[in-house]
């Protein structure tokens, strides 16, 4: 946003008594950043205001002209030769006299056809104000012929540019942005002055909303007889040109003028190119705009068109279409303004890649209580600028899609707390009224505030607090300890620690965005439903991550793009589960990453691709180092896992976890050739410390018996080791699995598995037959329960 001081100062009463640099902190302190301060322009002392005497033709040149120009009472008028289409007798011009520095080098009297041009009459390109060359600069009526056009043009002042965030689209106006600062100062905000004009048509232009979600207001009226001659006025171009905005046509220039005064856009179209009356609808097959920057646009039922009742006629709230737009030629047009919805018209800009002031605005959310005045301000204009006899406004509204104001409990107690001082009642009230709020006091030290309109970002207690602070000045803030959450030292040990750990494991830690594009959090992301934002930046950051698999699958993608042969990297983040992103939903997540071979490049060993072993092995280290115990190991289901290569890793009965290969079908569709296998595991769970129960190692000696059973090939492991560990006592002090074998001599829906059993007893030896006892009841346990038999039997 950028804009003229001149123009803020005489919103605001009394004018602030600061210089240039101290009102650029005031604002950047109010939370306005100021990156720019620049001055509004400089122009040689020799270039001065003339008033044209006479315009005399050159002959045999239809083109020249000589002007006898005066240059106040007390010198003599200068003969000066002009080709500019636009010289008339009794118009005020600007006059580079010899001597004067101008863009085209140094202003020097010059002899043409045997008589002295002892200046040059200036066009707006060649002292820097503008990009027309064709016509000579027309000042107002009042300038004074002599005075200096540094002087004339007040180019003693600055431009100021603000660098400001999204959630601030009220002060991307004029009057919010004084609104501001005068509230800052302890001063009022002034509205320009202007007289309504009365309609002196009957001419209506007929409205119809059909998206009334999508287009809650749209107030538009009929302006006729624009004089041909018309041009924009020079306070309102440089108004424009010192907030970066290029004079176009007189009607274009009001709309734009309008648009940054109070933050409301506007179009015009002319009437002459419109069939009927205007139609708000979502665009139909086939339908294509040619839109004013050139490009070619095909709409569909998402975009949102302003029409007429045969075709589209802009790009609502976006750009409008060059064929309905205003020319040289146009002498009756339609003024529109409107409120669309902020959410839908963002998606439209960014689907189509297109960002304007408009809506740039629109995106960030416009004042709807604004249309009228915005409306009346710019007929107004039309009158005085363009001659024009105005017809009614046509109002189409539909209040109940427009946003309603919210009512917050604000608490003395509360501004204390986050702000760590006690600040006055009496300064809260003064301050948020200033600002637009309106106050309640419900009782002492509380009160209810009524949310203005133009105030979108506000949402919460605690956003009236940082208004308070605003205004109260961050400066002034005092340096204490939040009394905030604060989280545990013995938490943040625990994620360092876990963090080294899993780095001394030969992985390397990265940081990824936490947003992510909603078709790789479905893809490769977990069970439950993202989180997808309102307004996303862009589609590719449109979800939450509920998942760190995602983003390390992207930052692979990115390595191996670069030709990387192998990457191990991991990340420790949090992420986002159910819909309204809680913070009881964001969990502490670690995952890792492991593409390529086992074992960097070495003469030692041949080269071996990583699988779902090796990183269930790093798991188990993990696991281990954080003291967890109990973990089981089930299968996964996910689609992008590998099947029989993947598993759910479950802790006391809970999931915790996830460890396996990526499917071919995914790594293919990621231009990955070589396995990927990866691990994501909950902090919180695995970092809980099991005490360990000390038992005294005992003196006797083990028994080992090892079985082979035949069980069905889908039963898992583990389930054979549960329930051997359910049956074997106490007298049973380890188990485990030590072959798996499929094949000559197995039936093909079988396998058979070997299983250890250790037998140990802590105060005595143990008996042959009382271990076979114990052998045989497993086995009947095992074949009752799990259908298993003994391999030969």
């Amino acid at each position: 946003m950028k804009f003229s001081e001149a123009w803020l100062r005489s919103l605001i009463e009394p004018a602030p008594e600061l210089d240039s640099q101290a009102l650029a902190e005031r604002l950047t302190m109010l939370g306005l950043e100021v990156d720019s301060l620049e001055p509004a322009g400089t122009i040689d002392q020799r270039v001065v205001a003339g008033e044209i005497l006479s315009v005399q033709s050159v002959a045999g040149d239809e083109r020249l002209r000589w002007c006898s120009v005066a240059l106040g009472e007390g010198t003599a008028s200068l003969r000066v030769l002009c080709g500019a289409p636009n010289l008339r007798q009794g118009m005020k011009v600007a006059v580079a006299q010899a001597g004067a520095q101008i863009l085209a080098g140094t202003v020097a009297r010059k002899e043409i056809r045997g008589m002295v041009s002892e200046a040059v009459l200036v066009a707006e390109s060649e002292i820097g104000l503008g990009d027309r060359a064709d016509v000579i600069m027309e000042l107002d009526a009042d300038a004074k012929p002599g005075q200096t056009l540094q002087q004339v043009l007040d180019l003693d002042d600055v431009c100021i540019g603000l660098d400001l965030t999204p959630d601030r689209g009220d002060c991307f106006s004029m009057l919010g942005i004084a609104r501001d600062l005068a509230a800052f100062l302890g001063a009022r905000m002034v509205m320009p002055a202007w007289q309504s004009r009365d309609a002196a048509l009957e001419d209506r232009i007929e409205v119809t909303i059909e998206a009334p979600q999508a287009c809650a207001s749209f107030y538009a009226c009929v302006a006729r007889d624009l004089r041909e001659d018309c041009l924009s006025p020079l306070w309102l171009r440089e108004r424009l040109r010192r907030a970066g905005v290029r004079c176009i046509h007189p009607v274009v220039d009001i709309t734009n003028y309008v648009m940054i005064e109070f933050g409301r856009p506007l179009h015009a179209f002319d009437r002459a190119k419109l069939q009927g009356g205007i139609v708000v609808r979502g665009g139909r097959q086939g339908e294509r705009l040619a839109l004013l920057d050139g490009r070619e646009q095909a709409l569909d039922a998402e975009a949102l068109a302003v029409c007429d009742h045969k075709v589209p006629l802009a790009l609502a709230g976006i750009m409008g279409d060059s064929r309905s737009g205003v020319t040289s030629g146009t002498r009756d047009v339609v003024i529109e303004c409107a409120w669309f919805n902020p959410l839908r018209l963002g998606r439209t800009a960014r689907r189509f890649g297109i960002q304007t002031d408009a809506s740039l605005r629109f995106e960030r959310g416009v004042d709807p209580e604004l249309s009228e005045l915005a409306m009346d301000r710019a007929r107004q204009l039309l009158v005085e600028v363009c001659g024009a006899k105005l017809g009614p406004v046509t109002r189409a509204v539909s209040p109940e899609h427009l946003p309603r104001q919210a009512s917050i409990r604000l608490r003395r107690k509360q501004i204390r707390r986050l702000v760590g001082r006690d600040i006055k009642p009496r300064f809260v009230e003064d301050g948020l009224s200033r600002l637009g709020f309106a106050l309640e006091s419900s009782q002492q030290g509380t009160w209810r505030a009524k949310v203005p309109s133009h105030r979108f970002d506000i949402e919460g207690e605690a956003d009236l607090v940082e208004e308070v602070a605003r205004l109260h000045g961050f400066d002034q803030v005092p340096e204490v300890h939040s009394q905030g959450i604060r989280c545990s030292p013995r938490r943040i040990r625990q994620s360092r620690s876990l963090r080294e750990f899993v780095a001394a494991l030969g992985y390397r830690e990265i940081i990824s965005y936490s947003f992510m594009a909603k078709d790789w959090v479905d893809r490769f992301g977990s069970d439950s439903e993202p989180v997808c934002l309102l307004n996303p930046m862009s589609s590719d950051q449109a979800a939450m991550r509920n998942s760190l698999i995602p983003g390390l699958l992207r930052s692979l993608v990115a390595n191996v793009s670069r030709q990387h042969s192998r990457v191990r990297i991991f990340e420790l983040g949090r992420v986002f589960l159910g819909r309204d992103a809680d913070v009881r939903n964001q969990p502490l997540r670690i995952a890792a990453l492991h593409y390529g071979n086992r074992l960097p490049e070495s003469w030692e060993a041949d080269p071996q691709g990583v699988d779902f072993f090796d990183m269930k092995g790093d798991v188990e280290r993990i696991l281990d180092y954080c003291g967890s115990a109990a973990v089981r190991w089930e299968r996964a289901s996910e689609a992008f896992c590998y099947p029989g290569r993947s598993a759910r890793v479950e802790l006391h009965g809970h999931p915790v976890g996830l460890v396996g290969e990526l499917h071919p079908n995914a790594a293919r569709t990621l231009d990955i050739d070589a396995n990927v296998c990866f691990f994501e595991l909950e902090v919180a769970p695995i970092v809980r410390r099991e005490l360990a129960e000390f038992r005294e190692p005992s003196r006797f000696p083990q028994v080992r018996r090892d079985l082979a059973m035949l069980v069905g090939r889908e039963l898992p492991a583990a389930s054979i080791e549960d329930l051997v560990k359910l049956s074997g006592g106490e007298m049973l002090s380890e188990v485990g699995v030590f072959d798996v074998y499929q094949g000559k001599g197995v039936g093909a829906s079988d396998k058979s598995v070997a299983i250890r059993l250790l037998f140990q007893a802590a105060g005595r030896t143990l008996r042959d037959e009382e271990v076979s006892s114990r052998v045989q009841l497993i086995i009947d346990e095992l074949r009752s329960n799990l259908g298993a038999r003994l391999r030969g039997d």
